[in-house]
C-alpha cells in the first residue's frame, strides 16, 4: 500500500482539511489578519495534518506488508493469518478477525475433507483386497479344469486382477503414510519378480524378455517398483505389434538393462531402461502419455486403454524419489527408463 494510494483512499479527509483552511484564512482576512500570519499558520496545521496520515500509514502498512509476504510464502493462503499478529488499527483488527474466521472455517473444512478421502481410501483398499480372494478362487479353478473355454477366462481374471492392482496403487497413490518403505534393495531381483508376475500376459503375446547387466543396488520402495514395472510390461504386451496377415503373431523381443551415467547434477545414476519392438507412439503423443487419462492414438487403435497405467508409473516413481522418461518411434518400439539416485553397486 503506497502513501499516494493511501491519501487518495482518504481523499474525503484531505479534501476537508484544504477547505477548512481556506474557509479559515477567509474569515481571518476577513478579520483584518496579515495574510503571512495566515500562511503561516496554514502550513503549520497542514504539516501537522500530513505528519499525522504518514504515522497512520505506516502503522496500517505494516500489517499489510506482513500479510502480503505470508501470502506469499504460504501455499494454502487461508493460513495466512496464523503468521501475522493481530494488528493495533481498527481497520486491521476488523480485518484480521474476518481473515481468523475465514481461516478456521477453511481449515475445518480441509480436515472433513481429508477424513472422507481417506476413509474413502481405506474402503477402497479393503474391497480390492477383499476382491482378490474370489479372483484368485476363479482362476485356480481355472487352472484345474484346464481347456479353451477355461483357458480364455483366465486371461480375463489375469486382467481384472490388473486393474484390480491399478486401484489398489491409485489409492495408495495418494498418501505416502502407509505401506511405503525406501530400502536398498537387488534391480536383478525385482525385475525377475516383475518378469515372474506378468509372466502370463508376455507369453500370450509372444514376447521374450532378454535380460541385460541388472548386478545393481537400488533404493525404492520393492512393492511400489515391481508394480510400476509390471505396468511397463503389459503395455508392452498390449502394444506390441499385430499379427500378420496369416493371423500368427511373431516373436518379439523386451530388453531389459540397466547402466550407471552421471546425471545432469553431475552425481551417478543407476538407469534401468525397459524396450520393446512393439508399434511405438506417435510424436505428438510422447509428451503427454503420463498425464492421466490419456489414450493418445495408440489407445483408441490398438486396445482399449484407461490412460492411467502410466500416469501411475509417474506418479509412484515421484514419490520414490525416482525419474522416468520415456523414448518412442512409431514401428520400432518404446523405450522407458527409470532413474535412481546413486546407492552404490
Amino acid at each position: 500500500m503506497g502513501f499516494w494510494s493511501y491519501l487518495v483512499d482518504r481523499l474525503a479527509i484531505v479534501v476537508g482539511l484544504v477547505a477548512g483552511v481556506l474557509l479559515s484564512g477567509l474569515a481571518l482576512l476577513a478579520r483584518g489578519v496579515d495574510a503571512r500570519v495566515f500562511v503561516e499558520v496554514a502550513c503549520v496545521v497542514c504539516a501537522c495534518v500530513l505528519a499525522g496520515l504518514l504515522l497512520d500509514w505506516l502503522r496500517r502498512r505494516e500489517f499489510f506488508c506482513r500479510l502480503r509476504e505470508a501470502l506469499d510464502a504460504l501455499d494454502s493462503k487461508y493460513l495466512a493469518s496464523e503468521l501475522v499478529g493481530r494488528p493495533t488499527t481498527l481497520e486491521g483488527r476488523l480485518m484480521y478477525d474476518a481473515l481468523a474466521r475465514e481461516s478456521k472455517a477453511m481449515t475445518d473444512e480441509v480436515e472433513a475433507e481429508r477424513l472422507a478421502q481417506r476413509e474413502y481410501r481405506d474402503y477402497v483398499e479393503t474391497w480390492i483386497h477383499e476382491v482378490k480372494t474370489p479372483i484368485a478362487a476363479a482362476r485356480l479353478v481355472a487352472q484345474n479344469h484346464p481347456d479353451a473355454a477355461t483357458a480364455a477366462m483366465d486371461r480375463e481374471l489375469v486382467r481384472i486382477e490388473g486393474y484390480a492392482e491399478q486401484a489398489l496403487y491409485y489409492a495408495r497413490s495418494t498418501s505416502v503414510d502407509r505401506d511405503f518403505a525406501i530400502r536398498s534393495v537387488s534391480l536383478d531381483e525385482l525385475v525377475r519378480g516383475a518378469l515372474k508376475a506378468n509372466a502370463r500376459t508376455l507369453i500370450d503375446a509372444r514376447i521374450a524378455p532378454e535380460l541385460g547387466d541388472l548386478d545393481f543396488e537400488v533404493r525404492c520402495d520393492p512393492k511400489w517398483l515391481t508394480f510400476v514395472l509390471g505396468q511397463v510390461l503389459v503395455n508392452a504386451a498390449k502394444y506390441r505389434k499385430p499379427a500378420g496377415p496369416d493371423g500368427v503373431l511373431e516373436p518379439a523381443r523386451l530388453r531389459i538393462g540397466a547402466r550407471r551415467r552421471q546425471s545432469e547434477a553431475d552425481a551417478r545414476v543407476t538407469v534401468l531402461s525397459v524396450a520393446d519392438e512393439g508399434v511405438g507412439i506417435p510424436s505428438e503423443d510422447v509428451d503427454r502419455v503420463f498425464d492421466r487419462g490419456f489414450t493418445g492414438q495408440n489407445g483408441r487403435r490398438f486396445a482399449k486403454s484407461t490412460g492411467i497405467g502410466l500416469y501411475l508409473v509417474r506418479s509412484l516413481c515421484e514419490k520414490m524419489g525416482l525419474r522416468v522418461t520415456l523414448a518412442s518411434q512409431v514401428g520400432r518400439g518404446t523405450t522407458v527408463s527409470i532413474e535412481f539416485p546413486d546407492s552404490g553397486r
